[in-house]
């Protein structure tokens, strides 16, 4: 949900709904300044310009789904769950774009199928659909091929950066 609210978070949310939200935005500001992200930026062909920041993000979601259980003791698939429920639970309040694809993403399960590399090229030829064209993103696919040891090793390390702080920020919320 965090992808589709825009702007002021408003307390017309719950309260769970809105500490989410705000932990995804830190998350998402972090992000954007770590050095392990910044090193995998780097890395991916100049000729994507500002699409590398997104596709990097899409590389960084298919680790994490790969790699789920380094950093959770909850399984991917429970997570999974647990988040689609969230979801069907504060729907009233989710954007209309994000009603009308929840049924999908329930049923295809998105979260868990990151795990899949021709999910990310999927993800990847959709977004720049979405994005008009703008980017070659469908064309990025291949930088995961080309680079995944080394982005494997930003996103060890990119992880190792925010674990802890991601642990702060839930107590500050």
């Amino acid at each position: 949900m965090g992808d589709f609210v825009k702007g002021r978070i408003t307390q017309t949310f719950p309260e769970p709904l809105v500490k989410h939200l705000r932990l995804h935005r830190r998350i998402d500001t972090y992000t954007q300044r770590s050095p392990g992200f910044q090193k995998s930026r780097s890395r991916i062909d100049p000729r994507f310009r500002y699409a590398r920041s997104i596709l990097v993000d899409v590389f960084y979601d298919h680790f994490l789904a790969e790699q789920w259980e380094r950093y959770s003791e909850l399984s991917l698939l429970e997570y999974s769950q647990q988040v689609y429920q969230g979801l069907q639970q504060c729907y009233r309040y989710l954007p209309p774009p994000l009603q009308q694809q929840l049924p999908r993403m329930i049923e295809h399960n998105w979260l868990y199928s990151y795990r899949r590399p021709e999910v990310v090229e999927r993800v990847l030829d959709r977004l720049e659909k979405r994005l008009k064209h703008r980017f070659p993103l469908a064309e990025g696919y291949r930088e995961l091929g080309r680079l995944r040891p080394v982005l494997e090793e930003d996103f060890s390390s990119f992880m190792s950066e925010i674990e802890p702080l991601v642990t702060v920020w839930k107590e500050e919320l």
